[in-house]
């Protein structure tokens, strides 16, 4: 688990960059969606900020999925970049959602930000529901063999 200790990380500096290689296991995607089986290498950046931090965070590699028409196996890249602000949880309820809330995470200890948690996250919302191995896949359906109705019975009974 790659935790950063922000509070010790931004005692002696007001930025701070790192790579990381996070292995598919501390990712921990859920069987269902989708399996990582290389590592994913993680570039970011943090800036200290009033009310907490502004990370950067890029990334590379890919993830195997099952093509939601075909079902044929497929690797999907999911390199991308993002900018997310990560605020001190102070509790309560929020009235209204902004469009910039949604660029906005909470944590409640500065000394222990899990990084394999917000990379995880970002990799499932660009997931898609429905995944396809290409955008002109064709269902898969064999038009050699005949396909017996439910129904094929009946006609059969009534001759």
């Amino acid at each position: 688990m790659l935790t950063l200790n922000l509070k010790e990380i931004f005692k002696k500096t007001n930025r701070f960059k790192g790579n990381y290689s996070l292995d598919p296991k501390e990712i921990n995607l859920p069987a269902d969606v989708g399996e990582i089986t290389n590592p994913v290498e993680v570039q970011v950046e943090i800036y200290k900020e009033k009310g907490g931090y502004k990370f950067r965070i890029s990334i590379t590699g890919s993830v195997m999925l099952e093509c939601s028409r075909c079902l044929t196996v497929f690797e999907k890249d999911i390199s991308q970049a993002w900018v997310i602000k990560l605020e001190k949880y102070k509790g309560g309820e929020r009235v209204h959602l902004r469009p910039r809330d949604l660029e906005v995470s909470f944590y409640e200890d500065e000394e222990n930000v899990n990084l394999a948690d917000i990379v995880r996250e970002q990799i499932l919302l660009s997931i898609p529901i429905k995944p396809l191995c290409s955008p002109d896949c064709k269902p898969y359906v064999n038009l050699e063999e005949p396909v017996d109705s439910p129904f094929s019975i009946l006609k059969k009974l009534s001759k």
